[in-house]
């Protein structure tokens, strides 16, 4: 093999090896990339998340706020309902505002709407694959198809139930005749807000409710839904607040 061969078999073995070291290094320069981004937007999704279950934490707490007043009040009624002190129950409600309030107890009924929208769009968009925790993944997943999903059926069922309430109130005549039903939007604004002129209004209502017989057993069914509505609201704080360590530890690590 003369010297030309030799040369040249050296120079094509080099550019050989510079092209192949240097789709190497590309290769390996994106995928570092790649890794850098996923961890950039993993700790997007994660910081997202932290952010999103202390609005929901926030909003829990004013839920609970509510909710506990008027339990503590529907107890009151279940325990007292054959000889309550309609004139003491009146200044009760006059006070209550939007929490403690006649309309709330027997007709109207309390919604739950935490704003979970962040962590439902990780789940849907798929940003969850992001996190490499799977423990973390697991717990936001369990936290909300089962802690939440609780929640929302058992204030459903506790709506429902005073939704077949509120056909007895439409169809019975003594309550008819009674008026308690009657009202308009000036009212109902100004009892949610506090105003004395409606508290005979109200004596009425309490009147005529506590002898309208299905109104005793609605109470009790309701004080027993409400019961289970706030084991998972209580259960559903603590995944939330057991999610929350997790991904701040995370965090720390990424």
């Amino acid at each position: 093999m003369n010297k030309k061969v030799k040369k040249n078999i050296l120079k094509y073995t080099f550019e050989f090896f510079v092209i192949v070291l240097g789709i190497s290094i590309s290769f390996w320069l994106n995928k570092n990339k790649i890794e850098r981004d996923n961890l950039e937007k993993e700790q997007q999704v994660l910081t997202s998340l932290i952010q999103n279950i202390t609005q929901i934490k926030v909003s829990l707490n004013k839920r609970k706020v509510v909710l506990d007043e008027e339990n503590n009040l529907m107890n009151h009624l279940s325990q007292n309902w054959e000889n309550l002190n309609i004139d003491s129950l009146v200044m009760v409600l006059d006070k209550g505002k939007y929490i403690k309030s006649f309309n709330n107890l027997f007709l109207d009924y309390r919604e739950f709407h935490p704003p979970t929208s962040e962590i439902q769009t990780i789940i849907s968009d798929g940003s969850i694959g992001l996190i490499r925790n799977k423990e973390i993944k697991l717990k936001i997943i369990s936290t909300m198809d089962k802690s939440y999903e609780s929640v929302t059926q058992n204030v459903s069922s506790e709506i429902e139930l005073q939704q077949f309430f509120r056909e007895l109130l439409i169809t019975d005549v003594s309550l008819i005749n009674s008026n308690i039903l009657q009202t308009t939007f000036k009212e109902l604004t100004q009892r949610t807000w506090n105003t004395h002129e409606y508290r005979n209004k109200t004596k009425k209502e309490l009147i005529a409710i506590t002898q309208f017989k299905p109104a005793k057993n609605y109470l009790n069914l309701k004080l027993r839904q409400r019961y289970w509505v706030m084991i998972f609201i209580n259960k559903f704080t603590r995944d939330l607040d057991d999610l929350s360590k997790m991904v701040s530890k995370e965090i720390e690590t990424i």
